[in-house]
């Protein structure tokens, strides 16, 4: 059964992590994304609702944050900043890890992305629904490097979109993931102007290789 790690027990999770990016870069990736969203274990740690800590990683905004700072500091250290982001999903409410107060869910992430900025991280990509709203915009001033957006769960990006959002000034960079799963050329399509395969979300999440490697490529 899962259990609360103890104290001492949580920078056991920072060396894990820290290997496993050495290891992504020995295998010949050219960077990683700490993933702290999407109610999985460093987004936990983040909210006040799945993290009831009464130690140096629980209870105030600070103490929660503390953990995704080890981690981004850590994973520095290891392979660099510059092949490092993070990903964030405040507000998300998934999987039980609720922030549903925007005074207390702002003051966490102000407190992560303020203990992170001096690192000078490759970027942070933020799932959030209203990527022009101050929350967003906001965090991105914290942050104070490259600002990648993710309008969420159940949106397909499409091309004009996502340029109108880089043109605007709302990002960066924007992610785009249900165009690239069933177009595996989705840059060659674009730019040429080509039809897009149409995702086919019941094969989303599956074990096999359908909705993975059966989507026709351009030179098909």
């Amino acid at each position: 059964m899962p259990s609360e790690p103890e104290t001492d027990e949580v920078p056991l999770i920072v060396d894990e992590l820290t290997v496993a990016a050495r290891n992504a870069v020995d295998a010949g990736f050219d960077g990683v994304e700490i993933h702290s969203a999407n109610g999985y274990l460093l987004h936990e740690f983040l909210s006040p609702v799945s993290n009831v800590r009464t130690d140096a990683y629980g209870g105030s905004p600070e103490n929660r944050a503390k953990l995704g700072i080890d981690v981004a500091h850590a994973v520095s250290r290891e392979i660099g900043a510059e092949r490092v982001g993070i990903r964030i999903s405040p507000s998300h409410n998934i999987q039980d890890v609720l922030e549903e107060d925007a005074d207390e869910t702002r003051a966490t992430y102000e407190a992560l992305l303020s203990g992170i900025a001096p690192l000078g991280l490759a970027y942070v990509s933020i799932l959030h629904a209203e990527p022009a709203g101050d929350l967003v915009q906001g965090l991105r001033k914290t942050f104070g490097g490259p600002l990648m957006i993710n309008s969420g769960f159940g949106v397909q990006t499409e091309r004009d979109e996502a340029i109108q959002l880089v043109e605007e000034g709302t990002a960066d960079v924007v992610a785009v993931g249900r165009m690239v799963i069933a177009n595996p050329d989705l840059v060659e399509r674009w730019e040429s102007g080509a039809e897009t395969n149409e995702p086919n979300p019941a094969t989303f999440y599956g074990p096999g290789a359908e909705g993975y490697t059966d989507y026709p490529a351009l030179a098909s």
